[in-house]
């Protein structure tokens, strides 16, 4: 029994070592991923609202009686940039707001023009740094790297993950404090004070930061398109076709010429047919220049996916071929739908905006304080490596790694990678000593 009692404390301590390891390995990797998407995602958040300021002209014009067809306003946009196809398409249920009409530009990268609805005469446009609308939201995304970027990105929240799992881990109380652990002891001094900073606002974001990095994991281009979406489809819980975001071909392939003579939408029929239906809310057009024989999808945009509705319509005969609203949404779809409207920070209103850029500040907060600790506690002309474990992981650890290399395979692949190059730095350290031959 006693040579037990003290085994048990020796593998804890092998544990926590590990613990320490991960966490540290992590944070290498995580902390640029952090600060990136932080600042990226504040800049998005709060982008529209300094259009609004900065570009009033723009987006605010004088209600002058009956409105023009919005196949006119379209074709202004059109006119200005010849031979850019139309994105998308958003008609303002507000009066004193313009219709703005989106473009791509020649680096993958959003343009927006703005239209007088009452006049049909172009207002003006903004694309590179004038639209933080557009380049922030691609920078949060991967842009300009595009699927290598959103894979690295995808690989940044999978350590961030891991780094708060061993931080959680590393931050239980095991001397009895109990609750009082989740007070930063600010008398403390020196290292502890700074690891106090760091640990217990962790704890006190870390569902926050899971369920942010589980809100996100559905955009990017690996996670998202090889595993949540095969997953949907497999257990027939992917979203109504007329919400989706993808083209929806009804008849003609993407390859094939268009049949009808005109192969843009009739837009102004559509908004008709939408505003009869009920969609009272500002209206998005996808697809509005879409391959032949696709179909425009028309999204009614309020504060919560709970309360959009969809139309799946035809061009150019403008005819409703599908409905969808949130009844129709299976579990799954529904879970993602609302991770989305939390992430964009639209669940909640208008304090939506404030909490998440709360939830950035404090993220901040963290690698800054998690650099000042461990600064303060590596050994002078170091890093400050945690050093390897001595023995095996134990047996819930591998089932534990196990599925999250099963869920998250990115995370999988550069665990793989991490381990490779530390076995050959090992092996050039012991070569160098003239330990291996």
């Amino acid at each position: 029994m006693a040579g037990q009692a003290k085994a048990v404390p020796g593998a804890q301590g092998d544990l926590r070592r590990r613990a320490w390891r991960w966490h540290f390995l992590a944070a290498v990797l995580v902390i640029p991923f952090v600060l990136w998407q932080s600042t990226t995602g504040v800049l998005y958040l709060w982008s529209e609202h300094w259009v609004d300021h900065r570009h009033a002209q723009l987006r605010f014009v004088e209600p002058r009686g009956e409105r023009v067809s919005l196949d006119a306003q379209v074709q202004a946009a059109r006119e200005f940039h010849a031979g850019k196809p139309v994105g998308a398409v958003r008609v303002s249920s507000d009066p004193l707001r313009s219709t703005q009409v989106l473009f791509t530009d020649a680096r993958g990268l959003p343009l927006a023009t703005f239209v007088d609805p009452y006049r049909g005469v172009l207002l003006g446009n903004l694309e590179g740094s004038a639209w933080p609308v557009g380049w922030s939201r691609s920078l949060h995304g991967g842009w300009p790297l595009d699927d290598a970027g959103s894979r690295l990105l995808e690989i940044g929240a999978c350590w961030t993950i891991v780094m708060v799992l061993s931080g959680l881990y590393l931050w239980w109380p095991r001397d009895g404090r109990g609750l009082r652990a989740l007070v930063p002891r600010l008398r403390s001094g020196g290292w502890t004070f700074w690891r106090d900073l760091h640990a217990c606002v962790a704890v006190w974001f870390s569902l926050l930061i899971v369920l942010f990095l589980c809100t996100a994991m559905p955009w990017t281009s690996f996670w998202g398109g090889h595993v949540l979406r095969p997953a949907m489809q497999a257990l027939d819980q992917q979203a109504p076709r007329a919400a989706g975001f993808a083209p929806v071909f009804i008849g003609e392939g993407p390859h094939q010429e268009a049949k009808h003579g005109n192969p843009h939408a009739n837009l102004q029929a559509m908004l008709d047919v939408a505003r009869g239906d009920g969609l009272d809310g500002d209206l998005l057009f996808l697809m509005v220049d879409g391959p032949p024989g696709s179909a425009v999808s028309v999204r009614e945009v309020k504060a919560r996916s709970s309360q959009e509705r969809y139309l799946l319509m035809e061009r150019p005969a403008s005819k409703v071929l599908e409905r969808a609203d949130w009844a129709g949404f299976p579990l799954m779809a529904k879970a993602v739908a609302t991770g989305v409207d939390i992430h964009e920070a639209s669940y909640f209103g208008r304090v939506g905006p404030w909490v998440n850029t709360t939830f950035a500040l404090a993220l901040a907060w963290l690698c800054v304080t998690g650099a000042l600790s461990w600064w303060k506690r590596k050994p002078a002309a170091s890093l400050g490596v945690p050093p390897r474990a001595r023995t095996a992981w134990p047996w819930w650890l591998r089932i534990t790694a196990a599925l999250m290399f099963l869920l998250l395979p990115l995370l999988a692949l550069s665990a793989a990678l991490l381990w490779i190059l530390e076995a050959t730095w090992a092996r050039v350290g012991q070569w160098k000593r003239g330990e291996w031959t």
